[in-house]
């Protein structure tokens, strides 16, 4: 879908933030603490992309709610004490986010709204952007369309005007359900040959890669 894209949405976890280590470090102190296993940095990324809940219920391997409910305390706990120990924005992201600066840019994540405002706001790029929209807002989680919806219809923009920008399949399912052009990062926390598999609108390395293909397309 070639043109100007007027809306800039983009995914945290895995697209514009390399979350993995501060994630895993706090999922391992909730294992811990529960007498569980840990997990490697490798098994914790690829449960990341669905929300909290969703990461500590796989991380526990129980449908017991006491055991998920004191999981999520856990880690809630200590994540927020220790988000940005590790967290940095991925190479060539500051220059994508300059590239878009003339146009609307915003972040909307499965990540709980708190730890995501926390997380831009420590990092010193919050003022990129004109909504964050996270886990726990009035839209479900990705991938329902629901919060690009929301934001194209606050902006009188059509699916045509946007462009979403993200690391996973969730993300790819979300861009389809929205019927917006979606490019994929393979630098997060996704296989590459499943990205690939989904035939994305455009598929790019990195954002310098990325960087290079909107200019091409004119975005």
């Amino acid at each position: 879908m070639p043109g100007i894209k007027r809306l800039i949405i983009y995914d945290l976890d895995g697209t514009l933030v390399d979350t993995g280590e501060d994630i895993a470090n706090a999922a391992n102190f909730m294992l811990q603490q529960m007498s569980e296993a840990p997990r490697s940095l490798d098994e914790v990324k690829a449960l990341v992309g669905r929300g909290l809940h969703d990461l500590v219920y796989r991380c526990l391997d129980t449908t017991d709610p006491q055991r998920i409910e004191r999981g999520l305390e856990l880690f809630h706990d200590y994540y927020r004490a220790h988000l940005l120990d590790h967290s940095a924005l991925y190479p060539g992201a500051a220059d994508v986010l300059q590239h878009f600066r003339s146009r609307i840019q915003a972040i909307v994540t499965n990540k709980p709204h708190s730890f995501a405002r926390q997380l831009v706001e420590g990092l010193g790029i919050a003022a990129q952007f004109a909504e964050i929209i996270g886990g726990g807002s009035p839209y479900p989680k990705k991938p329902d369309p629901a919060a690009i919806q929301a934001l194209m219809g606050r902006w009188q923009l059509q699916p045509r005007d946007v462009l979403l920008i993200g690391d996973s399949l969730i993300d790819f399912e979300t861009g389809r359900n929205a019927g917006v052009t979606t490019a994929l990062l393979t630098h997060g926390y996704e296989e590459q040959a499943a990205l690939q598999c989904a035939h994305p609108d455009a598929l790019a390395g990195n954002f310098r890669e990325l960087l290079d293909l909107a200019l091409q397309q004119g975005w």
